[in-house]
């Protein structure tokens, strides 16, 4: 860690930097816009109880705003181009995504506000069993073989939709019949997505982490329910290993 904001943005972005290593004019915009994210967090500081919340705050506002711009520039590109997500489309719902988290946080904070003991202990519950044998199976495993029903998935809609991780805000479509062949197939038949849409998600991530990382705090995605069950089992445990720098569960990063 502590590596100058601009040298995390580089390797986080590495994976993207070379799908578009032909537009040499892009790769600078995507890092520009990664260290834009970082530069906005500039302020806040650990010692704020709300500091997970208002970066995934923050995150969220600029993922949307980038990507309708990006959405919209597209469209006008191309007339014929629709985003295809519809309320109560839930293919994807099954499958395997990550988070950062600081959207752990942020969610778990979410549904201490909303639920009653009750519901909260039972979605805890579907968390821990979700990410059962996660740790028998690594990390790689557990991702191949995930396909079952989010546990904040209700009547083929998203319980936490106002606080949902980035990653969901990006897995877009724009055909529906490569949605449901995907999902009748567990996963095992990929859809279609357009890159300059689908990397917008790691400008956020990018521009994060290099904040986080001049703190000493790991801002690297993880697997979504085995970080969830850690969370929600132990928040302030897991808080404070997290602002100490330590790898929470499911946690990722870039070689």
């Amino acid at each position: 860690m502590n590596s100058s904001p601009e040298n995390v943005i580089n390797n986080e972005l590495a994976h993207v930097y070379a799908m578009f290593e032909a537009h040499i004019e892009l790769q600078k915009w995507f890092k520009d816009m990664a260290l834009a994210v970082c530069a906005d967090l500039k302020g806040l500081t650990p010692d704020n109880e709300l500091f997970a919340r208002m970066i995934a705050d923050k995150g969220m506002r600029c993922f949307e705003a980038n990507f309708n711009a990006v959405v919209g520039q597209i469209s006008n590109l191309d007339p014929t181009f629709q985003v295809a997500c519809r309320e109560g489309c839930s293919y994807c719902c099954f499958s395997h995504i990550t988070l950062v988290p600081q959207e752990a946080f942020n969610i778990a904070l979410y549904l201490a506000e909303k639920l009653d003991a009750s519901d909260f202990e039972k979605i805890v519950e579907v968390c821990v069993e979700g990410a059962e044998g996660f740790d028998s199976a690594g990390l790689h495993e557990f991702t191949m073989k995930y396909f079952r029903p989010c546990p904040f998935l209700k009547d083929n809609k998203c319980s936490i939709y106002e606080v949902r991780p980035i990653a969901c805000r990006n897995w877009i479509s724009h055909d529906l019949g490569p949605c449901i062949k995907s999902h009748e197939s567990k996963d095992c038949i990929a859809v279609p997505q357009n890159a300059v849409i689908m990397i917008q998600k790691d400008l956020i991530f990018a521009g994060q982490q290099a904040f986080l990382d001049e703190l000493g705090i790991n801002g690297h995605i993880a697997s979504f329910l085995p970080l969830m069950e850690q969370v929600l089992t132990d928040y302030e445990g897991t808080y404070a290993s997290w602002l100490s720098g330590e790898s929470l569960r499911g946690q990722m990063e870039r070689k």
